[in-house]
């Protein structure tokens, strides 16, 4: 016996002698009976059970996988965004000759004493012309006579009517003007951005920063609007009211460095109907070469408060602003305005010619409104509007001139003025000076072709460039092979 056996003796006997014995207590542990029965019926419930969960989970799937599929891969049925812009740009409707009231049937004359002399002999001629033909005038068919209509001299004469204006002249005059704005302003609306903040005791409060946006289009799941994108990128929640007052959710869809436009969408499904009644899509107009003193109408928020109305006209529209692979007109107006001004610049045909922006321009006068030319930028805000990327090459170039083709040689074509730092163009070798002839397929003959030719294509798109480089004696073609980068 070992130590461990003999311990237990002697704890049972101690215990036995101190009464603490429990050798009646006995324990038999038994297999519980199986009741196959139960067993297979239970077996049986779970087999319907997952049946009929399966065929839920499936009818469920079913129901659910359009919606959930169009929520991860949705589909692109999006009506593709168009925007026109006037054809004929700038050019104002002819002033009609005045046609005096007439009287009694017959039109009101200021005849002078030549003008009356001159019209009896023309009278006195004819008398005797037709007294000289006689009866056989009247038998016989007029012939054209070729020096008879040479000699056909039209005296046009307009009477001159002296009117004294009245006030109440020029208010009709403002209420014709001011019905402009109020018309443009169903295609605006106000983009407010709001951005979290810490104050300095450490109190959370949110900024709410506003600005003017354009209706631009419809793509038949969005509405589209173009709106500063200063304002907007650290907000964490986009808002848009319109003009009946609604205010709905809206999120920044795309936009431009160039010219620090965004596109802003809210979707057609969240808006009321009486809102999408009321909504307008603004209409964009042109300018002439030369629109200086063209009356133009300053909407949207030009004093900084949302409604406001500028009235003036335009003082120049020759600056042009050079962008990366991009160039822009700005219009410069009499209007003295808000720094922190935003809106559109609308002429009396109420379509929109400007969007007002903040370039910093020369001078000292940095109060008077200025715009984007939306015949410049048009395209580039189709695009972004249909969510696509803008491509660069990585040039600021302008057109060559007829004097630096003739005096010079230089072939017309983008010539490029600077070529940004790091970009395709610096990274294949294009240098500042050269002159591109083609794009792809696409003949070059000014800057403005070299615009549309690479709004064509997308980011990473590979296209060849062709350009003459100055040698020497003359230019020398070159090809290149470019992969485009996305504008950022």
């Amino acid at each position: 016996m070992d130590d461990r056996e003999q311990n237990i003796a002697d704890e049972n006997k101690v215990s036995g002698q101190s009464g603490d014995n429990y050798e009646f207590i006995t324990e038999t542990i038994k297999k519980p009976k199986v009741n196959k029965r139960k067993l297979f019926r239970k077996i049986l419930l779970t087999i319907v059970l997952g049946i009929l969960f399966g065929l839920c989970a499936s009818v469920a799937v079913l129901l659910s996988f359009p919606r959930l599929q169009d929520y991860i891969y949705p589909a692109n049925d999006t009506r593709p965004v168009l925007l026109p812009v006037d054809e004929t740009p700038g050019e104002e409707e002819p002033v009609e000759p005045f046609v005096p009231p007439e009287s009694d049937g017959t039109p009101e004359t200021a005849e002078t004493g030549t003008e009356t002399e001159e019209a009896g002999r023309s009278g006195d001629e004819d008398a005797s012309g037709s007294s000289e033909t006689g009866p056989e005038s009247d038998s016989l068919p007029e012939e054209p006579d070729q020096e008879k209509e040479n000699n056909i001299v039209v005296n046009n004469i307009v009477e001159t009517i002296e009117k004294e204006l009245e006030p109440e002249d020029y208010r009709t005059l403002l209420r014709k003007i001011s019905a402009i704005a109020e018309t443009t302003q169903k295609s605006l609306v106000t983009v407010s951005g709001i951005s979290p903040n810490t104050d300095w005791f450490n109190n959370s409060y949110e900024n709410n920063y506003s600005t003017t946006g354009i209706i631009v289009a419809d793509n038949g799941k969005e509405l589209l609007m173009v709106s500063p994108s200063n304002i907007l990128h650290n907000a964490r929640n986009v808002r848009v009211t319109f003009f009946d007052g609604n205010t709905y959710a809206a999120r920044v869809k795309n936009s431009d460095i160039n010219t620090g436009l965004c596109i802003v969408a809210v979707d057609l499904v969240h808006m009321e109907e009486e809102t999408l009644e009321q909504v307008e899509k603004v209409q964009f107009g042109g300018l002439a070469s030369s629109a200086v003193g063209v009356p133009v109408v300053a909407v949207g928020a030009p004093y900084g408060t949302a409604g406001s109305v500028g009235m003036g006209q335009i003082t120049s529209n020759s600056v042009v602003l050079d962008k990366e692979d991009s160039n822009v007109h700005i219009i410069l107006t009499d209007i003295y305005a808000s720094t922190a001004a935003s809106g559109v610049l609308v002429n009396y045909s109420g379509r929109v010619v400007g969007i007002i922006c903040h370039e910093e321009m020369s001078g000292n006068m940095p109060n008077l409104l200025r715009a984007y030319s939306v015949s410049d930028i048009s395209d580039c805000i189709e695009k972004i509007s249909n969510g696509q990327a803008l491509a660069t090459l990585g040039i600021i170039g302008t057109d060559v001139t007829e004097e630096a083709n003739a005096d010079k040689g230089v072939p017309f074509g983008a010539f490029i003025k600077e070529v940004v730092a790091d970009s395709p163009a610096m990274n294949v070798g294009i240098r500042n000076g050269d002159v591109i002839v083609k794009i792809g397929t696409d003949e070059i003959g000014t800057f403005d072709d070299y615009k549309k030719a690479i709004l064509k294509y997308q980011p990473q798109d590979v296209v060849t460039v062709t350009l003459e480089r100055p040698g020497r004696e003359e230019y020398t073609e070159l090809t290149y092979e470019v992969t485009l980068e996305e504008l950022r």
